[in-house]
């Protein structure tokens, strides 16, 4: 999971384990299932049923699935991707590799040159300070930011994500700043997200 803001979104490889665990093992993941194990440890806590055999019914089922989903699964390994352009170091093909917080691009002749770039996700919001196109960027440990692309000529940045409706008092960038609320960065002012005909997911 990611965190952008105060939300959490599922990242590409969240999908694939969360498609993988439905196709192989979907009763674990069957709301009966739930339920079931919620009243099994209640049965637990309250002394009427003892935990090992609790476990043990649930193993004698879970297990064989285990082994059956270990000799099925595929084995899922993203290839590095060609982007079609060069690396400006050493020359050889760029490619898209996938690291701890996402994608990334690379050069195709790493450990031996190590230059790498961010991708830059547009989000369709002009920066305030030169008109350039904002984008979502990531620090180190993987929080989400807006910047702008034109970085480092331009070194706008604000944590809250940007939104393509200008303040309505005197036109500068708005931010959401919860899920009720805009903010604008010139004035401060802070309107309904109903007012300026915005939606959170922007």
């Amino acid at each position: 999971m990611l965190r952008e803001a105060k939300r959490l979104s599922p990242t590409e490889t969240g999908f694939l384990v969360n498609d993988l665990v439905v196709e192989h093992f979907p009763g674990v993941v069957d709301l009966g299932f739930t339920a079931e194990m919620e009243e099994d440890f209640d049965q637990i806590a309250a002394g009427k049923e003892g935990w090992q055999k609790v476990i043990g019914d649930f193993y004698a089922e879970f297990g064989p699935q285990v082994k059956k989903a270990q000799a099925e699964m595929p084995v899922t390994k993203s290839e590095p991707e060609k982007i079609g352009r060069e690396c400006p170091k050493c020359g050889h093909d760029l490619v898209i590799r996938w690291g701890r917080f996402g994608k990334f691009i690379s050069c195709s002749n790493f450990p031996t040159c190590r230059f790498t770039e961010a991708i830059l996700e547009k989000i369709g919001v002009v920066c305030p300070k030169d008109g350039g196109d904002l984008v979502m960027r990531k620090t180190r440990k993987g929080r989400i930011f807006y910047g702008c692309a034109n970085y480092p000529e331009c070194d706008f940045t604000n944590w809250k994500r940007p939104v393509a409706v200008p303040c309505p008092s005197c036109g500068g960038l708005l931010v959401l700043s919860n899920k009720k609320e805009v903010q604008c960065t010139n004035c401060s002012e802070s309107f309904l997200i109903e007012q300026v005909g915005v939606t959170v997911q922007e």
